[in-house]
């Protein structure tokens, strides 16, 4: 049976091009040009997964969002967009919307057929889920390796600046994963999963690190110690993308929340993804 989309967006061109891929790749799909008229069709059809663009007339796609998990509890849910997602990060923690795809330029239809795959198994885990090709381990055995893992990963990466960039995110999320991981500030257990984490059984001092495939580089860490939520992974990442009336980030002096932000600030895609405790993860 074929999983059912609803595409909501006022550029009827762009409904065009991507409903006719998504009904290539086998789904049945309807289109809307408004919030209105996407909500007629939820009242008259059953749907799986409503993709919305963000600024439309009318009704937005948070609102819109909003009021269709209202109505369909078990609707799943994204927003599209053609700007910075950091302009609507404050929207995304008010509204708890954590599924964001961008309008790249040139459109990647690959990464939105994967995007929609996972969204609608709720099959997230794992760096294959992101990027094709073989996808290898290393693992962190004590504090002491992560400055050679961090060497051996980036080693084959042929653009310095790149290379650099790479580097230094892969420094914040296994330092915060070696050292943070276990323990928040607030003396509770946390839980960070990062560029596209994999939970795994930690076991004494092992932290899964996956290293670049040869087309794109791509990292996961990930630990299963914790309770971090995707409230508050938004409330961090907006914090620090918030400037003040002098122009400084307010989560300047924040003792958490720099790790992910620079994360999603250096590099082209960043992906937090969190299992529900007591949530058996899929295979």
């Amino acid at each position: 049976m074929k999983e059912k989309l609803l595409l909501v967006d006022d550029e009827a061109d762009f409904l065009d091009v991507l409903s006719e891929f998504l009904r290539d790749e086998g789904y049945e799909v309807a289109i809307a040009h408004d919030a209105k008229e996407a909500l007629t069709i939820l009242g008259a059809r059953p749907v799986d997964l409503l993709l919305s663009d963000i600024n439309m007339p009318g009704m937005k796609g948070f609102e819109l969002i909003k009021e269709a998990c209202r109505l369909y509890p078990s609707l799943k849910c994204a927003l599209i967009t053609a700007y910075d997602v950091r302009d609507y990060l404050y929207m995304a923690k008010h509204y708890n919307i954590g599924n964001i795809i961008t309008k790249t330029t040139p459109f990647n239809f690959d990464e939105v057929k994967l995007l929609v795959k996972n969204i609608l198994t709720e099959d997230v885990f794992g760096l294959d889920h992101y990027m094709s090709g073989a996808v290898e381990e290393t693992r962190v055995r004590s504090t002491n390796e992560i400055e050679n893992v961090i060497k051996q990963i980036v080693g084959g990466m042929p653009d310095l600046r790149h290379k650099r960039k790479f580097r230094q995110v892969l420094n914040e999320i296994i330092v915060n994963a070696v050292y943070y991981g276990a323990k928040s500030e607030r003396g509770r257990p946390e839980r960070l999963l990062a560029a596209g984490g994999e939970p795994v059984v930690r076991g004494g001092d092992r932290y899964p690190v996956g290293p670049p495939t040869p087309k794109r580089p791509g990292s996961r860490c990930a630990t299963q110690k914790g309770v971090l939520t995707k409230e508050e992974v938004l409330y961090w990442l907006e914090r620090n993308a918030t400037r003040g009336e002098d122009g400084v980030s307010v989560g300047l002096l924040d003792e958490h929340g720099k790790g992910l932000f620079i994360s999603r600030e250096t590099i082209d895609r960043f992906i937090v993804n969190i299992k529900a405790r007591g949530t058996p993860r899929k295979s």
